[in-house]
């Protein structure tokens, strides 16, 4: 007898490539038969969860169909079964309003109940609402737990703070580098590469730093003092911002920036993006913008009116916004310019607006790449954009996990904490996450976000 049934629904079968093999090996796996036509049709899109409904259709034509359909099912290279199940027409839910597929799922689950009695059934979907329903009429039900990812207050923020002694934080300024062995009680932190740290002293002295885990040291930045674009970092959380913005491409291709509404995410990445491309010492050819309004291959803006950039143009007013900001900082527009037109602006910053969708088969070279409001991107495409990276090149993913506008997404399950906990200690990745009370808008838009 199998020690657990897990019975899965399409989205939870295509959230990772070989997800049939994702269970111990002394379980039952068990695919709803109606779902297959769910998984065709998932199976069209050019997606990463297109792709992996593609293969687990491939992978369940190589077995026998009355096998599969046994019930014994087949024997999967893990020793873990593997069968379909029809539905269970005379099987009663009583649950109302359930859509057709919802309610066939649930009486194959409550049959097998009653067919295997002392053996856990669980039904493994992402659907919350549907896992709350099969819970009340007593059907364990949980999301697929590769798809779990930390909780908010757990996810990585890429600093820390800490304490020293006034001789160690003295020596620190003069030599430019402590050994972890000075901070008080270093046992107690998970040293991580790339790591930001704000050491305080017992008088209250201070300073910014960054972990190094090849030297391992914890050394000084080396941006601090640097004004790109003419602006100035605004607190400690903008000025490890602005250390690893400042990083060359090839110590930090990729860099990770959290933080909510009003904490220079943006404006800041644009002032560097512009320093290092339009400045008087350029390294990058050109500055790409991406939203994550357009999801790798699932672009959704056919019914808005004109060409990609018309269709996109709307999404760009932040963007634009900041732009015009920092570019009047070399007079490049007066009063009366104050309707510029977007390509313009544009144009003066050598940006270039790409759809992520667009990106399919480029090679991004020589680029300061912005991927904007990346909590809304699908963990399964991140792979699609980080591997556009070609030499020279930095990828900034900016988001807020806060603020998910995608409805398969949730503040744990998301693109922007999948990346970040994927490259968390990778020595190419850098991260930082700027808190609440960073914020650089005004009072009242700090209360409003607080309490509205």
């Amino acid at each position: 007898m199998a020690k657990k049934i897990f019975i899965l629904k399409a989205q939870s079968l295509v959230s990772k490539e070989n997800c049939t093999l994702c269970f111990d090996g002394d379980n039952e796996i068990v695919i709803p038969f109606p779902v297959l036509d769910e998984l065709e049709n998932l199976s069209y899109q050019y997606t990463a969860k297109g792709q992996n409904a593609k293969k687990l259709l491939d992978y369940l034509s190589k077995f026998n169909s009355r096998d599969l359909l046994s019930e014994k099912g087949v024997i999967q290279k893990n020793g873990s079964h593997l069968r379909l199940v029809k539905e269970s027409p005379d099987i009663k839910i009583p649950l109302s309003g359930l859509k057709l597929l919802d309610l066939k799922c649930l009486q194959i689950a409550k049959s097998l109940q009653e067919k295997n009695p002392g053996t856990s059934v669980i039904l493994v979907t992402k659907k919350t609402a549907l896992r709350i329903k099969a819970n009340s009429i007593g059907i364990k039900a949980q999301d697929f737990k590769d798809d779990i990812y930390p909780s908010l207050n757990q996810q990585y923020t890429g600093r820390i703070e800490c304490t020293t002694s006034d001789k160690k934080l003295d020596n620190f300024f003069n030599n430019g580098f402590m050994k972890i062995k000075d901070i008080y009680k270093y046992n107690s932190y998970e040293w991580i590469h790339n790591m930001f740290l704000t050491i305080t002293s017992i008088n209250k002295k201070s300073a910014i730093a960054r972990y190094d885990r090849e030297k391992n040291l914890i050394l000084k930045l080396n941006h601090v003092n640097y004004h790109p674009y003419g602006i100035t970092p605004k607190n400690v959380g903008q000025k490890m911002m602005l250390e690893a913005l400042m990083e060359s491409p090839n110590t930090a291709p990729i860099l990770i920036i959290k933080g909510g509404v009003g904490t220079g995410k943006t404006y800041q990445t644009l002032a560097v993006a512009l320093e290092k491309t339009i400045g008087d010492e350029p390294i990058y050819s050109q500055i790409l913008v991406s939203s994550s309004v357009q999801t790798v291959g699932q672009e959704k803006i056919g019914f808005l009116p004109g060409d990609i950039e018309d269709k996109f143009n709307p999404h760009l007013g932040g963007l634009t916004d900041n732009l015009k900001l920092l570019l009047n900082k070399d007079n490049y527009f007066s009063k009366k310019d104050f309707q510029m037109t977007k390509e313009f602006i544009l144009s003066k910053a050598h940006v270039e607006v790409q759809p992520i969708g667009f990106l399919r088969g480029r090679t991004i070279l020589d680029t300061f790449y912005i991927i904007d409001e990346t909590q809304n991107i699908d963990p399964d495409d991140i792979k699609s954009i980080v591997t556009r990276a070609g030499e020279g090149s930095k990828f900034v993913f900016l988001g807020d996990p806060t603020q998910i506008d995608n409805p398969n997404l949730n503040e744990r399950y998301n693109g922007l904490v999948y990346l970040s906990e994927k490259m968390k200690d990778n020595s190419l990745a850098w991260q930082i996450t700027l808190n609440e009370n960073e914020s650089v808008r005004s009072n009242l838009a700090k209360i409003a976000a607080q309490i509205l």
